[in-house]
């Protein structure tokens, strides 16, 4: 049998793709036990019943029992099992890989985001382009002007670079951080005005910005809709919310009324916030059908994005504030196992029949 190059390389690239998938289905199942083991270290273990369940419909609806270990862990959060979740490597493997990854790429330069959303919901300054300062408005300046744009109104600002993700390397910066003889060597990046928000986050956390992290998906018939919402706090000792020292608290995505139980890190449940005492049962996320609605629209702006996450939080006079936004390795995974399923109608599950986009 003789293959053209054309052939040649399709079967190349087919292969190098499995063999990338397969390291990925180990990494993300290796991280799956050992969260089924952090969760059933707090509530004991997970019901026989219930981890059949998961490899039956693994195998029989998403088409691999690889995709079992983290049914398991959202089986053993809720304590039960439930028809429609998203795995968590099911949704990186398969449903990023068949819907638009390049699109979704344009989401990690934060140097491009307002570009692209248009936006004064973000509290983008300035930014850094090859060494090259620019305005908001895209237009060179010098350092002088640079220094003056973030701190004549702010003490301090918040760089965050192209790459920066899980509030990883995000830097605060102050007017004494600049020199008066030279420059920064800065990676492409983004300077963003600190936010002040809302009271209620405050008491929730009065060091770290509150996220509210929102996920909207393109539906079926085009238009964009409200899959999940959960919010982010930090802890005291915290001058920024990062996902490894976070506190998540289920949301309800209707309401922004909070759920009855946050979690730390390892899945420990908690009723109240363990800095502050703030209980989470009977209060509500202020203006967040404005959240909600912000979100909806500019999703609706880059429809190329099936399913997008949005970090938010209001300010004190109500104005919701963009923090980030991720249209690739969004995380779906603590929604599914508190809230879920989340995903249901949306075809997902039938996606691993198709090929990946190349």
């Amino acid at each position: 049998m003789n293959l053209s190059g054309d052939s040649l390389r399709d079967v190349g690239l087919d292969l190098a793709t499995g063999f990338a998938d397969e390291l990925r289905h180990q990494l993300y199942n290796q991280r799956a036990r050992a969260n089924l083991e952090r969760v059933e270290s707090q509530q004991g273990v997970t019901d026989r019943a219930l981890l059949d369940r998961c490899n039956e419909y693994a195998q029989d609806v998403l088409g691999s029992r690889k995709f079992a270990p983290w049914l398991r862990v959202y089986a053993a959060v809720s304590g039960e099992f439930k028809e429609g979740w998203i795995p968590e490597n099911y949704y990186h493997v398969v449903v990023y890989s068949r819907k638009n990854p390049v699109a979704a790429k344009v989401a990690t330069l934060k140097t491009f985001t307002n570009r692209i959303l248009d936006t004064e919901a973000l509290p983008d300054l300035a930014y850094v382009l090859d060494d090259v300062y620019f305005s908001r408005d895209f237009v060179p300046i010098r350092q002088p002007e640079l220094v003056a744009t973030l701190f004549d109104r702010h003490d301090r600002v918040y760089f965050k670079s192209d790459s920066s993700k899980q509030g990883r390397d995000v830097v605060i910066m102050t007017r004494e951080d600049f020199p008066g003889e030279g420059r920064l060597r800065l990676p492409n990046g983004v300077f963003q005005a600190p936010i002040r928000q809302h009271d209620f986050f405050k008491a929730l956390s009065p060091q770290a910005t509150a996220t509210v992290r929102i996920t909207t998906t393109r539906e079926l018939d085009g238009s964009i809709g409200v899959r999940a919402a959960y919010l982010r706090v930090g802890r005291k000792s915290d001058d920024l919310v990062r996902s490894a020292n976070a506190i998540k608290v289920p949301l309800d995505r209707s309401s922004g009324a909070l759920g009855t139980f946050g979690y730390l890190p390892k899945w420990q449940k908690v009723d109240a916030h363990p800095d502050t005492g703030f209980r989470f049962s009977g209060s509500s996320v202020p203006h967040f059908g404005d959240a909600t609605a912000l979100c909806k629209s500019l999703h609706e702006r880059c429809p190329h994005m099936p399913c997008i996450g949005w970090d938010v939080c209001s300010e004190q006079d109500g104005q919701v504030k963009l923090m980030e936004w991720n249209a690739g390795h969004n995380d779906i995974k603590f929604s599914e196992a508190t809230a879920g399923p989340c995903f249901r109608g949306l075809d997902w599950e039938s996606l691993w029949r198709r090929k990946p986009v190349a």
